[in-house]
């Protein structure tokens, strides 16, 4: 499915609105949805405001997942995930190029987590069924995967997705203890700062083991337990390197 003209239309809507905006705001914006949000900032007012009312919410999601996917948007903050063109995006709009994605059918009618599939599933050049048989949990990882590409920050994937932070950990444990060399920098730089992750990175480089428990007796009384598995994921990344 060609969507060049759609890509066009959201980094044009992003450049008049000229600040970032939340994924799920400037959705409400293109579908021309009069919220509370919109109406304070005046928003509505835009000559772009309500330009995609042709597609539903999926589409949508489904094209600006592809903008990401193809260089055109990036997030402004890892912790608030607002979205902004890219320098490339900007160009993009001045010389249009043809971009397709893949085409399920009626893009109307599809479940809100099937285009995300699609465009995760490109990323990883990974061949599925035509009917969806992964488990839950096979598509909570590829979300997350999709969304650490992304540079979402984990927190507000886990809010997105209904998840505690500690389940987030634990499907990053799990992926990386597959052997996927996934980037968390991006996030951990930013909640703790890299001074701290080299602090708890050397000390699991002279540790005899890397285990949690052992790493709270140490650290416990200076970073919480989710910040010490996050500088584990880390470290274990680095270890395959």
């Amino acid at each position: 499915m060609e969507v060049k003209d759609s890509i066009v239309k959201i980094i044009k809507s992003l450049v008049e609105i000229g600040e970032p905006v939340t994924r799920q705001l400037f959705i409400d914006y293109l579908m021309g949805k009069e919220t509370r949000e919109i109406t304070d900032a005046r928003m509505d007012e835009k000559e772009t405001f309500g330009s995609g009312e042709a597609h539903d919410e999926d589409y949508w999601s489904t094209v600006i997942d592809a903008a990401f996917e193809h260089g055109l948007l990036k997030n402004k903050s890892a912790k608030k995930g607002d979205i902004v063109p890219t320098p490339a995006g900007k160009k993009f709009l001045r010389s249009p190029e043809t971009i397709i994605i893949k085409d399920e059918g009626d893009m109307e009618e599809m479940p809100q987590d099937t285009g995300l599939d699609d465009i995760v599933q490109s990323a990883l050049d990974v061949r599925m069924p035509a009917k969806k048989t992964t488990s839950l949990r096979t598509k909570q990882q590829m979300n997350l995967i999709h969304a650490i590409d992304c540079k979402i920050a984990l927190d507000d994937f886990a809010e997105n997705e209904s998840l505690g932070f500690d389940e987030v950990l634990d499907e990053l444990e799990a992926l990386v203890h597959q052997g996927r060399r996934l980037d968390i920098t991006y996030f951990t730089n930013e909640v703790l700062g890299a001074d701290c992750i080299e602090e708890l990175m050397d000390y699991f480089k002279a540790a005899k083991t890397d285990d949690l428990d052992q790493a709270l007796k140490e650290y416990g009384d200076v970073y919480e337990a989710e910040e010490i598995r996050l500088a584990r994921i880390v470290y274990r990344v680095q270890q395959m390197k």
